[in-house]
């Protein structure tokens, strides 16, 4: 598994966190750890980094690598 790191400018609460957690967890991922305050997310899992991004948007947020 590769992991990435990840900005997420417009998470801002539980429910992102839920959607963005099952969002990753659907995919065959697994967030490693969530900071709503910094809003970064560590991600592990077996995609290129294009496909991770793309999860995230399917999920309705945009987000960046770090």
């Amino acid at each position: 598994m590769a992991e990435f790191k990840l900005k997420v400018p417009d998470m801002s609460c539980e429910h992102c966190e839920k959607r963005i957690r099952e969002a990753v967890s659907n995919a065959g991922g697994r967030v490693k750890s969530l900071d709503l305050k910094s809003k970064e997310v560590v991600v592990d899992i077996e995609a290129e980094a294009d496909k991770l991004l793309s999860i995230i948007d399917e999920a309705g947020y945009d987000a960046g690598l770090i």
